[in-house]
This record gives C-alpha cells, sequence and structure tokens, in this order.
C-alpha cells in the first residue's frame, strides 16, 4: 500500500462502540464477562457499548459484521474474541461500503484476516489491539496500559513513542466464576535482536491468521512497511509452530522487503522456547537487514498495546514510535 492511509473518524465519549463476533461465538458463554467489559468502557472511556447478536451460519456472520460497519448510529466496531473462521466471512463483506464511510474497528488474533483484508481493498486503517471478551472483561478493570492506549490511539489522535509494560499478566484465571484477579509478574524487556532503523506503515497480525490470506486476493502488500507480527497461545502452538510458520512467510517472499520487524511478546512461553524463537527469527531473516525488535506488548499477552495498521512508524531499537494520528 504506497497511497496515503484512510483514516477513521476518531471516537469521542458518547460515541456507539458496537462488539460483533464474526468468528467464535464467546459472548454468548461468558455472560458476566460480557457485561463486565460492557462496564468497564463504558465507564473509563466513556462509551455506549452494544453487543451484536452473534449468528451461526456463515452468510448470517457476515450480514451481521457489515450491518455494524454500515450503522450510522455506531461510531466503531470492536471484536467479542477471536476465533478461527473468520476466514469464513472473506468473500461476503462489503469492502467499498466500509471505505465509503470508514469506522474504528478494534480486535486481535483470528481477526488478522479481515484486518488485513480491508487493508488491501480500501486502505483504510483499523486497529490491531484489545478484544472485549480478553481483555476490557478482566477481574479487577482492564489493565491501565491497555485502556489507555486503546483510548489514546482511537479517541485522542496520539502520537509518540509506544509505552512499555514492565510487568505481565501470565496467570490463567478460568473464566467460568474464578473472579480472582490475575498477580502481575516482571515481563521480560524488549530485546533488539537486529539494531537499525526503519521507517513505514505499520502492519500487524497474528501469523497464524495472516498466512490464511496466502494466495487470495485479500493478501496486502507487506513490502515497504513495518510489520509487527504475534503468536497464538492455543494450546498446542510453541516454538516449532511458530518455525514453521516464519518459514512459510519467507518462502512466500513476504520478508524479502519488509522495512523492520516486531515481535509480540508470548504469553506463558517459557524462556528457553523464547531463547528458541529468537534463534529461529535470526534464522528465518537470514540475508535481510531489516531491524527487529522482540517481547513487545501486542496481540495474545497482557496487557496491549492497540497498532493502527496502514499508519507510518518508526522502528529504532526499542522503541517503536507512532509519526502521525491515526484518527481523524
Amino acid at each position: 500500500m504506497t497511497t496515503r492511509p484512510v483514516l477513521p473518524p476518531r471516537l469521542n465519549k458518547g460515541d456507539t462502540l458496537t462488539v460483533v463476533s464474526p468468528s467464535w461465538r464467546g459472548g454468548e458463554v461468558f455472560l458476566e464477562r460480557v457485561d463486565r467489559g460492557v462496564r468497564d468502557l463504558a465507564e473509563r472511556a466513556g462509551l455506549d457499548v452494544v453487543v451484536a447478536p452473534a449468528p451461526r451460519t456463515r452468510r448470517a456472520r457476515a450480514e451481521e459484521f457489515d450491518r455494524a460497519l454500515r450503522d450510522p448510529e455506531s461510531q466503531g466496531v470492536l471484536w467479542m474474541i477471536g476465533g478461527v473462521t473468520a476466514a469464513e466471512l472473506l468473500d461476503l463483506i462489503d469492502y467499498e461500503g466500509f471505505a465509503a464511510a470508514p469506522k474504528v474497528l478494534c480486535g486481535y488474533s483470528d481477526a488478522t484476516v479481515l484486518h488485513h483484508a480491508l487493508y488491501a481493498r480500501t486502505g483504510v486503517v483499523t486497529f490491531y489491539g484489545p478484544a472485549l471478551l480478553s481483555e476490557f472483561a478482566e477481574t479487577g478493570g482492564t489493565p491501565a496500559l491497555t485502556m489507555d492506549s486503546f483510548v489514546d490511539v482511537t479517541m485522542r489522535g496520539w502520537t509518540g513513542n509506544y509505552p512499555r509494560s514492565a510487568d505481565v499478566f501470565d496467570e490463567f484465571v478460568a473464566w467460568d466464576g474464578d473472579d480472582r484477579e490475575r498477580r502481575p509478574e516482571p515481563a521480560r524487556p524488549r530485546t533488539v535482536l537486529r539494531p537499525g532503523t526503519a521507517q513505514g506503515p505499520l502492519l500487524a497480525g497474528c501469523v497464524p491468521s495472516a498466512l490464511q490470506l496466502l494466495g487470495t486476493p485479500w493478501l496486502p502488500e507487506y513490502a515497504g512497511h513495518v510489520l509487527a507480527l504475534e503468536f497464538a497461545n492455543d494450546s498446542g502452538y510453541g516454538s516449532d509452530e511458530a518455525s514453521r510458520d516464519l518459514w512459510q512467510l519467507r518462502h512466500a517472499g513476504l520478508l524479502d522487503r519488509i522495512a523492520g520487524l516486531v515481535v509480540g511478546r508470548t504469553r506463558q512461553w517459557d524462556g528457553e522456547a523464547r531463547e528458541r524463537l529468537e534463534r529461529i527469527l535470526l534464522e528465518v531473516c537470514h540475508g535481510t537487514t531489516f531491524p527487529i525488535l522482540t517481547e513487545f506488548e501486542f496481540g495474545h499477552t497482557d496487557p496491549i498495546l492497540t497498532l493502527p495498521t496502514g499508519v507510518p512508524v518508526e522502528l529504532a531499537g526499542e522503541e517503536l514510535t507512532l509519526l502521525e494520528p491515526a484518527v481523524r
């Protein structure tokens, strides 16, 4: 994408934020969490949160997603949670309608496929950031960094160096009635795996989800972008799976001409797995010269930052700087 990104209008206090479920219908299972997330966004961000129905069929899910994008009474759209089936909607989305009336669209993980497809087709900035059920609904409230970054980027038009988090919430607490607040632990610091400075539009996503677009007309241009990649924390996904997926990206030519690489902090991986990932990254990226930063606070970790796709950033050492506002 070489043209200027299309910025959605910023969210303002009192605006309506519609929660959608293009993939897993987790909101139907964890009703108390949904209520808690709605309250937290209302109290701390001043947003009026409306939960849309979560249809079962592919076509109905696409229609509900499009309805939220087109609704003139709603100023933003937020994922309920991820899943594994968002790619089923790719050929049913009204891309032209979204381009004509863009709005803030935020989510992560499986949402990658729709973020990337909308960016590839329309150039509209969307936001790789928190979802209602998995971030805004935490017992004890949304972590401050997560809430502040979402508000800063989507409501205030913030620019600057992305803040760091010295702590991470890695503890698993069941969602079905366990109301304990998770305990923070010291986080591994950001790690400059390969030094250098790079600028370019940001392209963020979850690796196994991004791979679903290979060979399709919805694959965005990677060249020239600062690529922000992170990995699923599903059971069974570890460094072996990350290696497989990263090599697929490299062999597909998608890493050949990127400007820089930012890798998300992995959740519940031990030190050995993290060190192996660093070795894999250097092997996969051998022969390239772009800078690489790891242990960045986004994606499947907690707290998480909100990253706008398509907006110019600078990667320099341990810092990722948002150079322009992501909303108008």
